[in-house]
């Protein structure tokens, strides 16, 4: 299983997930999964039968920092998908 690291944030209106190649933005987090699948299908053609992991890790770069003591693990998420 192939495993992309990606980083994404909250922009006030969209959830933007990134990573060097693509970047993929929407309004909830189910169609930015629905979305990041069609992107990760077009810029990385996974082979059919093949599945792909993708850690999404929260870039803390984005809140201000007081913020982090409250929120240590603001939130991650790990997708898998099945080509």
């Amino acid at each position: 299983m192939q495993t992309l690291n990606m980083s994404f944030i909250h922009d006030g209106t969209n959830w933007i997930a990134r990573d060097t190649s693509l970047e993929v933005a929407d309004k909830s987090l189910s169609e930015l999964d629905t979305k990041l699948r069609q992107a990760i299908e077009k810029t990385y053609t996974p082979l059919a039968g093949s599945q792909v992991a993708v850690n999404l890790d929260f870039d803390y770069s984005t809140i201000p920092h007081w913020m982090t003591q409250y929120h240590p693990y603001y939130i991650h998420r790990r997708l898998e998908f099945a080509f």
